[in-house]
């Protein structure tokens, strides 16, 4: 066990495994975090949150992509998509359509605005990884994106 003092003098017993710079979820969030505020500053210009950049990057990717599809794919619900859906259609960002078989279904495509920026945008978020993940080899990029991809994916897409 770890002996940890604060101002006061007095000393808890922690287990290694039980500190919290040992804990998993708080060295994600730090991280995560740090990521944040990059990609925010990286795509000010932009006024892209990651959530907006990774619908726009998914239907650039799926044209035609349903709604439903693109949630599904995101991992949001569909109430919390709407209005962010919403917003990219009344920025120029996104249009929807209806589907040519069922009309009941919207498809999505980005606009020619969009088409037009994507590579600039992919690039901006490039050059974030690579400020933000500057310390980790490229073995350990792809080792990290391999372990994340196991705590979140459920199929592997």
């Amino acid at each position: 066990m770890d002996e940890t003092s604060d101002r006061s003098g007095k000393v808890a017993r922690v287990a290694p495994e039980d500190r919290l710079d040992a804990q998993i979820g708080y060295n994600l969030r730090r991280a995560s975090t740090l990521a944040l505020n990059d990609f925010t500053a990286e795509m000010a210009d932009a006024s892209l949150r990651p959530v907006t950049y990774g619908m726009l990057a998914l239907i650039d990717e799926r044209p035609g992509i349903s709604a439903a599809e693109l949630c599904r794919r995101l991992g949001m619900k569909s109430a919390n998509m709407a209005p962010l859906l919403a917003e990219l259609e009344e920025r120029g960002l996104v249009e929807r359509n209806d589907h040519a078989q069922d009309r009941r279904v919207q498809v999505l495509a980005l606009t020619k605005a969009a088409k037009a920026a994507m590579p600039a945008w992919r690039l901006k978020v490039r050059n974030h990884e690579d400020r933000f993940l500057q310390r980790l080899t490229k073995k350990d990029r792809a080792t990290l994106l391999r372990l994340l991809r196991l705590i979140w994916s459920e199929d592997g897409d």
